[in-house]
C-alpha cells in the first residue's frame, strides 16, 4: 500500500440488534430540543445502542429502526427496539446475524436466548431485514390516533389538536377511555394550543388593521 493512498475505512457487517427493556429503565438524554418525553426516550435508546454495539452513535438514515410496545406513559411494561444496519448478502435476510440484548438501565446484557422465543421469532418475521413495499393500511380514526399518542407520551400534531377541540364527542370518548393523568397532559397541550391559536388571531386582525 503506498503511503500516499487515503486510508481505507471499514464498515460494519450487515447486523440486527434487538434489545429488551422496561419502558420506565429506557434513558432519557436530553437529545431533541422540544422536549417531547416519546422522541427523547426513543432517540436516546437508539443512540446508546448503537455506541454500544457500533461504537458510533445513531444517524438517520443509515440504521433502520422498529419499536414494539414503547408506550412510555406506563411504567414496567416489555418493550423492544429493533435496529438494522446493512444489506442482507446476496438479498437473503436469514444470512444477516442477530444480536440481541437486554437494557437494565444501567448498561446492556447480551441475551441470545430472546431468539428461542416464537412470539419474538414472529414479529422478526413482520420487520424483515431488507425494507419492502410501504403499506400503510387503514388510517384509524383520529380519536383511537391521539389515545395510542397520549400512551406514548408524544406530543400531539396541531392537527390532532384542532381536531379534538372541534369534536367534543371525541373528547368524552376519551377521558372514558385513558387514563386521568394522559387526560390532563390532553388538556394541557388543548389549552397550549388555544393561546398560540389566539396569538395567531391577534396577528391576524393587526395585519388587516394595518392595511
Amino acid at each position: 500500500m503506498d503511503l500516499d493512498d487515503p486510508p481505507i475505512e471499514l464498515t460494519p457487517s450487515p447486523m440486527r440488534v434487538l434489545v429488551q427493556t422496561l419502558t420506565n429503565l429506557v434513558p432519557s438524554d436530553n437529545l431533541i430540543a422540544n422536549g417531547e418525553p416519546y422522541g427523547d426516550k426513543l432517540l436516546s435508546m437508539l443512540d446508546r445502542t448503537c455506541k454500544h454495539v457500533w461504537d458510533f452513535p445513531y444517524e438517520p438514515g443509515l440504521q433502520r429502526w422498529y419499536s414494539y410496545g414503547d408506550e412510555f406513559g406506563y411504567n414496567n411494561r416489555v418493550c423492544f427496539f429493533l435496529l438494522d444496519y446493512g444489506t442482507a448478502p446476496n438479498g437473503n435476510d436469514e444470512e444477516v446475524p442477530i444480536q440481541c440484548f437486554t437494557w437494565d438501565g444501567e448498561k446492556f446484557i447480551p441475551k441470545p436466548e430472546l431468539l428461542q422465543s416464537e412470539d419474538v421469532q414472529a414479529e422478526l418475521k413482520e420487520v424483515p431485514f431488507t425494507p419492502g413495499p410501504s403499506d400503510r393500511g387503514e388510517i384509524p380514526p383520529m380519536r383511537d390516533i391521539v389515545r395510542r399518542r397520549l400512551r406514548k407520551a408524544q406530543f400531539l400534531s396541531k392537527r390532532e389538536l384542532d381536531y379534538i377541540a372541534e369534536h367534543p364527542e371525541d373528547q368524552e370518548w376519551l377521558q372514558r377511555k385513558v387514563k386521568p393523568r394522559f387526560w390532563a397532559n390532553l388538556l394541557e397541550q388543548m389549552e397550549r394550543r388555544g393561546k398560540q391559536n389566539e396569538d395567531e388571531k391577534g396577528g391576524e386582525d393587526y395585519v388587516e388593521q394595518q392595511q
